[in-house]
């Protein structure tokens, strides 16, 4: 996935830094007795490091494979999740799921679409080989910038929804650090007293969210 390094490499550092901060958030929550939100952060650590390595590294297509499959499992779950949260809370408790849900898919949609689709077919115009998804003469056909043009569309798409979760965490790690409280990311996650400490306070897992939100739209707009 190219982009400008300035840009790209910052965000593979907080990236990094995001998929460490949920490792250790795993960990803590294991040994100060957190029984649930692992879900949650086991796909944002996943995601935090695919992301890292789509943004620096050339991803070959059994690594995108891989993570494919990692990020395959969440995304049912959190598919599960929804519906459950639908059937028993109504359409309003179906939101934290599908935010999480809209973010592996996000992840997903980026492994599954090659990131040079769309720089690939002028590269080869140039060079004049006969290569598919071209004419004889070298010419892309219709086929591949219909191809395009959806991959385009649906980076959009997805970049539109994100914009939505990203700011729907953002106001709650406002009001969070506004009130000087923690405030659960959905009911029963940390529990209302947050007793886990900083580390298991939803403010930091707020902001990572933010930034991991942020790091996908520019993916996909770089995708677009």
């Amino acid at each position: 996935m190219s982009g400008p390094n300035w840009l790209s490499w910052p965000l593979a550092g907080l990236m990094v830094i995001s998929a460490l901060y949920h490792a250790v958030r795993l960990l803590a929550a294991g040994r100060r007795g957190r029984t649930n939100g692992y879900d949650v952060d086991l796909a944002h650590l996943v995601m935090c490091a695919a992301m890292a390595a789509m943004l620096v590294m050339t991803v070959d297509a059994t690594l995108a494979t891989a993570c494919a499959v990692a990020l395959g499992v969440p995304t049912v779950w959190f598919v599960h999740r929804a519906l459950g949260a639908l059937l028993s809370d109504g359409a309003r408790g179906m939101i934290w799921p599908v935010q999480q849900l809209l973010m592996c898919a996000a992840m997903l949609f980026m492994l599954v679409v090659p990131g040079g689709a769309v720089s690939a077919p002028t590269s080869m115009a140039t060079a004049g080989m006969n290569m598919p998804g071209m004419t004889v003469q070298g010419q892309v056909s219709h086929e591949m910038v219909g191809s395009t043009s959806l991959v385009a569309l649906t980076s959009l798409i997805f970049v539109g929804l994100l914009a939505v979760v990203a700011a729907q965490h953002a106001r709650r790690l406002r009001a969070a650090a506004t009130a000087h409280v923690a405030w659960p990311l959905y009911a029963g996650l940390d529990g209302p007293r947050n007793p886990g400490g900083l580390l298991l306070a939803p403010g930091l897992s707020l902001g990572s969210q933010v930034a991991m939100s942020g790091t996908m739209i520019y993916m996909l707009i770089l995708l677009a």
